[in-house]
């Protein structure tokens, strides 16, 4: 096997790991023997490159587990169906077109939204009360587009910070999972990311990558014919909805000072870019039905 083949092989072997190599599959005596820490996790994965077909495996194995972790699927096929007609307008514009682009509307009543490898987006149904306009929705839909787009995920999967949150024995599962002794296509048993690869859509990236997510909102805006100025007031609401001291941080929001920064560039960089009549389309106005416009933070829970 000579050194692409192995590489190959290694990459195969963590995807299957990540999806969910179960703990019993190292077996006690394999975990006895290897002593892992979070710098040789690091260094085993540096320079695995994940292609194409990884990150469609990776989103299409945890894009269930997450819905459930986030709060469930929002059980209204209707609104399901609103935004998922809303959204193919915009997977149109993309240019990873092995995707298979799904999104959902999770149970959950937080303001944020989400995005896997592979084009796999989640929505909670609380961010959908403050969204005011279709251009605003399109603009948190493009945005997360522009995670999976430019593949976000699998850059933050190499850094030592990612499996922070892991036990030892899930470091132990990852690092066999990489090792030239795992075997590919183990697909059993407990995920052993789920809770970091949750932890990482749900509060955000690097600030580099969430203004190039951002940016991503340009690119689609002017195939789809959306205004970037009615687009950005979604985080002009972010800014006034949370609490000025909140340290929390989510896919979109990363505290008052750095929202108010992304909100600026967005609209120097779209600045001159035709307002289009993307508009108040019947979707949105059903999507509305279910989610009216709320102009208060944490209102009581419907």
């Amino acid at each position: 096997m000579d050194e692409t083949e192995q590489q190959h092989l290694s990459r195969r072997a963590l995807v299957a790991g990540i999806i969910g190599l179960s703990v019993n599959a190292v077996g006690a005596t394999a975990m006895a023997q290897i002593k892992i820490d979070l710098g040789s996790i690091g260094r085993m994965i540096k320079n695995i490159s994940f292609d194409e077909e990884d990150e469609i495996a990776l989103g299409e194995g945890l894009f269930g587990p997450l819905i459930q972790s986030s709060g469930g699927l929002y059980r209204n096929s209707n609104a399901q169906s609103s935004i998922s007609n809303i959204a193919q307008k915009l997977f149109e514009t993309t240019s990873r077109n092995t995707f298979s682009w799904q999104l959902a509307i999770i149970d959950n009543n937080e303001v944020n939204a989400w995005a896997l490898p592979g084009g796999k987006i989640g929505v909670n149904k609380g961010l959908l009360r403050y969204v005011d306009n279709e251009d605003e929705l399109a603009a948190v839909i493009a945005h997360e587009m522009g995670h999976a787009e430019l593949s976000h995920a699998t850059k933050e999967m190499r850094k030592k910070a990612f499996y922070a949150g892991l036990s030892s024995a899930a470091q132990t599962a990852t690092a066999s999972a990489v090792s030239d002794k795992a075997r590919a296509g183990t697909r059993t048993g407990m995920k052993i990311v789920e809770a970091p690869m949750l932890r990482l859509v749900a509060s955000g990236y690097s600030r580099d990558l969430e203004l190039e997510a951002d940016m991503h909102i340009l690119k689609a805006f002017e195939r789809t014919g959306y205004d970037v100025t009615r687009g950005a007031g979604f985080y002009e609401t972010l800014l006034e909805i949370i609490p000025q001291n909140s340290k929390g941080t989510t896919s979109l929001f990363a505290g008052h000072p750095e929202t108010q920064k992304r909100l600026t560039a967005l609209r120097e960089a779209g600045a001159g870019t035709p307002g289009g009549d993307g508009g108040f389309s019947y979707e949105f106005f059903a999507l509305k039905e279910t989610f009216p416009t709320r102009k208060i933070y944490k209102r009581a829970a419907g």
